[in-house]
């Protein structure tokens, strides 16, 4: 039986899943985001590791990524389903709503970002299709069997943790990007490299600078929009378990 397994970033805490343990773990490349948690989904119990620390102390480019996947890996996970907050850029995709991407452009750097190099053997993999698109499928159903509107479109991931500026933003809307985040690579590439099925299930908190239609400011929508936009993702997650998600 496949094992489903979650990394979650900001708004953790509004999923409102119980913590039934917390295994500290190790891996060669160091200590993960946090422990290993297990979540109550239903009847399921499902890994899970918080990406930025359950305290939210770890900005996107100080995230071990590596010891991440690698303690999921470690515990049989096969299908991982990463919960990240991201930005609109296109003005008609409103905060709150969701997305399931289906490609990336990486703009990040400085980031550990495979298991190979440094007297390992180099992992080449193929990486046209960053997303495992049964994976995508099955969340993208599981939005629509909960009456959810979900987007596609490219993930277009920035070093942060400062937002971006307008300018950088056109730059992205250039480049074919229909939203924004930090923390997609490299964690999809070494999900990959791993051969663990990874799909990212996408909740916009706010509009991207310079696409708001009211020049609303931009915190002030993420604090508004993260909890309703994560309480959707919960419904998500709780329609894959009843599903059989640990049976993808």
């Amino acid at each position: 039986m496949t094992r489903f397994a979650l990394i979650v970033g900001s708004g953790f805490q509004h999923l409102g899943f119980e913590v039934l343990t917390r295994s500290p773990t190790k891996t060669p490349y160091g200590e993960p985001s946090s422990a290993v948690l297990t979540l109550a989904i239903r009847d399921a119990r499902v890994p899970c590791i918080a990406r930025h620390g359950e305290s939210h102390g770890l900005a996107p480019h100080e995230i071990n990524y590596r010891a991440n996947l690698w303690a999921l890996e470690q515990r049989d996970v096969r299908v991982c389903i990463g919960i990240n907050t991201v930005g609109s850029i296109d003005a008609s995709w409103l905060p709150g709503e969701l997305a399931v991407p289906d490609q990336l452009i990486d703009y990040t750097h400085g980031r550990d970002s495979t298991f190979g190099g440094a007297g390992a053997p180099v992992r080449h993999i193929d990486f046209g299709e960053p997303f495992s698109p049964v994976l995508r499928g099955r969340i993208a159903a599981a939005a629509a069997e909960c009456g959810f509107a979900v987007r596609g479109g490219t993930y277009g991931v920035t070093q942060g943790p400062r937002l971006e500026t307008a300018a950088e933003i056109g730059r992205l809307a250039r480049d074919g990007c229909a939203m924004v985040g930090m923390t997609a690579m490299p964690e999809a590439a070494l999900a990959r490299e791993l051969a663990i099925d990874y799909a990212v299930c996408a909740v916009a908190v706010n509009y991207a600078a310079g696409r708001s239609p009211d020049g609303a400011a931009l915190l002030p929508q993420i604090e508004r929009f993260t909890g309703s936009g994560l309480l959707k993702v919960r419904a998500v997650l709780e329609r894959l378990v009843d599903d059989g998600a640990d049976a993808m």
